[in-house]
């Protein structure tokens, strides 16, 4: 990004948007951020970042947030909340999209989930397999790719979707999220692999945001769609973990039809319960997945190598939850 460059940021307070906004900000770019809470941002932007407050689901908040910027970043997203999802991940951005346009924005970077794709069983998953979204915010998420496409028609304004598999970072989890558990059962011995065929589709936030910042200047003739992934064989991010955390590679595997069976009982301990499980129907899924998401096209049409790779991320990554949360990793 060129110094002086007004951008748009939404969802600048989320995981991947505090990395975003932190390269942005370290290039001289000048950042603009719509935040309903500005007590949610971080410290050191204070006076480095103009801050829009309010929702994009105010349509005075969208002209407001679009005046004056040649480029928008959209991260903002409902990922938990039913009721909102369809206003949020589709009205409001429908919303942004045309403030983008009637501004004059050049660029919109809007990212999707590959989630929308929603794919089962084996084989290789690229851009141009069929979107068939399983639930709500699956559902919500292929609409709002559908709404900013449409606003391209024409060449209104230039549109990239950018659909990660799943990401991790510094920064990602607290006690309690997913991937920290998973550290922490690698760090204690206790991880098992489930089936022996398993690929682990995750990506390292600093290759995303390198991808986002590639594909905001490339240039372009078309609305463009890129999966942004860095797949691998499950038992080689896992021994990656295991080295960067200096213990053994875990070696156990159990059956796929095994770990379905455990989890489904444990996910009807848990609705009679609401006793948290450490095994969930969604999280056998991601762990026996044998899909592979490829990156192919970002490599092949936009000529973008990932400076990190999901080795070096999980090394960086690792490094940072041991300076911030050992006790976490530790604990039993």
């Amino acid at each position: 990004m060129g110094a002086g460059m007004a951008i748009l940021v939404t969802g600048a307070t989320g995981f991947i948007g505090r990395h975003l906004t932190k390269r942005l900000l370290e290039s001289g770019s000048l950042v603009r951020v719509v935040t309903r809470n500005s007590e949610r941002l971080p410290s050191e932007w204070a006076g480095r970042v103009e801050t829009i407050r309010g929702s994009l689901l105010d349509r005075g908040v969208r002209e407001a947030a679009t005046k004056g910027v040649s480029l928008i970043f959209n991260l903002a997203g409902e990922t938990r909340d039913l009721s909102s999802m369809q206003a949020v991940n589709v009205e409001a951005m429908r919303g942004l999209a045309e403030a983008a346009v009637a501004a004059g924005v050049k660029r919109i970077v809007h990212v999707s989930s590959v989630g929308v794709i929603s794919a089962v069983g084996s084989g290789v998953v690229t851009e141009e397999t069929p979107c068939r979204p399983r639930n709500a915010y699956e559902r919500s998420k292929l609409a709002g790719e559908q709404v900013v496409l449409a606003c391209a028609q024409g060449g209104r304004i230039e549109a990239v979707i950018v659909r990660p598999t799943i990401v991790f970072g510094e920064g990602t989890a607290r006690p309690g999220d997913s991937f920290l558990e998973w550290l922490r059962a690698v760090q204690q011995g206790r991880f098992v692999f489930i089936g022996t065929k398993a690929v682990a589709n995750y990506v390292y936030v600093g290759d995303v945001v390198e991808a986002m910042l590639r594909l905001a200047e490339r240039p372009m003739s078309e609305p463009a769609t890129y999966i942004v992934a860095d797949p691998g064989p499950m038992r080689d991010f896992v021994g990656g973990m295991a080295q960067a955390l200096g213990v053994p590679a875990p070696t156990r595997s159990v059956p796929v039809w095994a770990a379905y069976t455990l989890a489904l009982g444990m996910t009807v301990a848990n609705r009679l319960t609401g006793t948290p499980v450490p095994l969930t129907l969604s999280r056998v899924r991601a762990l026996s997945t044998e899909c592979v998401f490829s990156g192919d096209k970002l490599r092949r049409e936009a000529g973008i190598a990932f400076p990190f790779g999901y080795r070096k991320g999980l090394e960086r990554t690792i490094a940072w939850y041991r300076e911030r949360m050992q006790s976490e990793l530790t604990r039993v």
